[in-house]
């Protein structure tokens, strides 16, 4: 019987944090699974679940579980009954839990049902379980390193962490793990979190565990915050099965739903790849068609880090500087094959190679205790007065392909002469002196290579993340060619004076032909 038909949705009137058809879309999907699997005895099934929240805070999602199997009783018992054995919760959070035990009362005098609810004001993580659960669920806090390093010291220290601690990770994917060691052999797992897992760098570890040992049933993936007042996050919701059998996995994202094996989600770095077959077999021919990855034919650099842009960044020019001022550029400026060069910002640009006079040490002078406290500083790399991190020159100066770190199109443009900027923009730049950046360029602006880094590269939400690790590891194909080259080339640079969209047009076609040739 599927839940949907059971009409098992939550009348309560609580305030939760997870939306209550997000925690019923979870449990629907992790009870059909589980019911499913108990094909004869439907009773037997319901009396052995096993379920666990490692981080439950006031029960937004053991809640909604409880009554639902409260009411599943009343299909098989005829009356309203409640298994204390059915679910346990975890959280460090005291005043949480109280909250939820109270909700829970108040669900048991509705139902006119008598038990106790077993959760525990524990960190989940620290725990040595000694036990096995059928279910997990959750909403498990999201915590960057950065500013949460005494968090993370207290897993890190830990056999568990010391396993499966990576860098720059976030605390999220410790429950994941944990949730996976602590379900016994074919229990199902329903979590909703940030989606950047599937791609980051530093959840290598993670998805590493994730394809040894569990295979995906579900993944919604809303690319959106589905949290009331909460922007800037990109939720998924995503079930598995603790076995290794390929199951067929359904997807919905923004635009499609699909189903695909387990077997294919995964590219060749391991990073996931939601995308139906059709996209798959066209990523596949970007593939085989490759004869580089851009990282072996560019230099793909960042901007400059000041370390305190109101010392070194001006917003207008002032001549007793001239020594050391340079036009200085936001990411905002660059669009499709065009730059805006009206500078309205000046930054000095000061290297060690700098002797600053004395009006710049004077101007610099207000902001030396920030610029001191600097780590470069610190650890006498720089002097105080100098930028962070101020690059090559030459990244600046020479011939350069720039883009923005985020855009919500691939966006570059060739500049030539000095062009300096921070870190939010990125300088590609030839490895060979016969490689040409025009063509190339092109290809950046293409419709194809939007697709590729859409599904393959990384993106935030609407937006793609032209960072330097999934641009160096895009392919690409550079023709031996010349006329070939110069062809497109040529369509590029008219493309930079003077923007026809039939122009964009012929460039798109030919690097669509291209990678559906038969060649």
């Amino acid at each position: 019987m599927y839940l949907e038909e059971l009409n098992l949705v939550s009348d309560t009137n609580y305030k939760v944090y997870t939306p209550e058809p997000i925690a019923r879309k979870m449990i629907s999907s992790i009870l059909k699974e589980y019911f499913d699997n108990y094909k004869a005895n439907k009773k037997e099934a319901l009396e052995n679940i096993r379920a666990c929240d490692l981080a439950c805070g006031t029960g937004n999602l053991l809640i909604v579980l409880i009554e639902t199997l409260i009411k599943i009783s009343k299909i098989y018992y005829k009356e309203y009954k409640y298994n204390e054995n059915w679910v346990e919760g975890y959280d460090i959070d005291a005043d949480a839990l109280e909250i939820f035990q109270e909700r829970f009362k108040e669900l048991m005098c509705k139902y006119k049902l008598e038990g106790n609810l077993n959760i525990f004001n524990k960190n989940s993580l620290l725990e040595d379980f000694d036990k096995s659960y059928n279910i997990l669920i959750g909403n498990p806090p999201y915590l960057g390193e950065k500013n949460n390093r005494e968090i993370f010291d207290n897993i890190k220290n830990t056999e568990f962490g010391k396993k499966y601690y990576e860098g720059r990770m976030d605390y999220l994917y410790f429950f994941i793990i944990k949730g996976i060691d602590i379900l016994e052999k074919n229990g199902i797992l329903s979590y909703i979190t940030t989606n950047y897992w599937l791609r980051a760098d530093y959840a290598k570890t993670l998805r590493e565990k994730i394809a040894r040992e569990t295979d995906f049933i579900y993944i919604k993936n809303y690319n959106k915050s589905v949290f009331k007042n909460v922007h800037g996050q990109h939720n998924i919701i995503f079930t598995f099965v603790k076995a290794k059998i390929n199951r067929l996995l359904l997807v919905e994202d923004e635009k499609d739903t699909f189903c695909i094996e387990n077997n294919y989600i995964f590219d060749v770095e391991n990073k996931i790849v939601l995308a139906c077959e059709k996209k798959r077999s066209y990523f596949e021919k970007i593939l085989n068609k490759k004869n580089y990855y851009l990282g072996e034919l560019l230099n793909i650099n960042q901007g400059i880090v000041s370390g305190c842009d109101k010392a070194f960044i001006l917003n207008e020019y002032k001549s007793e500087f001239s020594e050391f001022l340079k036009p200085f550029y936001k990411n905002s400026q660059i669009s499709k094959y065009r730059v805006d060069k009206n500078n309205l910002y000046w930054i000095l640009y000061l290297t060690k190679d700098s002797k600053p006079n004395s009006n710049i040490l004077e101007h610099l002078q207000v902001y030396r205790e920030k610029l001191e406290k600097r780590r470069e500083v610190q650890k006498k790399y720089r002097q105080w007065w100098e930028l962070q991190w101020a690059r090559d020159k030459e990244i600046f100066t020479n011939l350069k392909i720039v883009s923005p770190q985020r855009a919500v199109s691939n966006t570059f443009s060739m500049v030539e002469g000095e062009f300096y900027a921070s870190a939010d923009i990125y300088y590609l730049s030839p490895k060979r002196k016969d490689i040409d950046l025009y063509y190339i360029l092109a290809y950046l602006n293409s419709k194809v290579f939007y697709e590729w880094f859409k599904y393959n590269g990384k993106n935030k939400g609407a937006y793609l993340e032209l960072y330097a690790t999934p641009l160096k590891n895009t392919p690409i194909y550079y023709p031996d060619d010349k006329k070939e080259i110069s062809r497109i080339s040529k369509l590029s640079k008219e493309l930079s004076l003077n923007y026809k969209k039939e122009v964009e047009e012929e460039i798109d076609r030919y690097f669509f032909e291209m990678y559906n040739s038969s060649n």
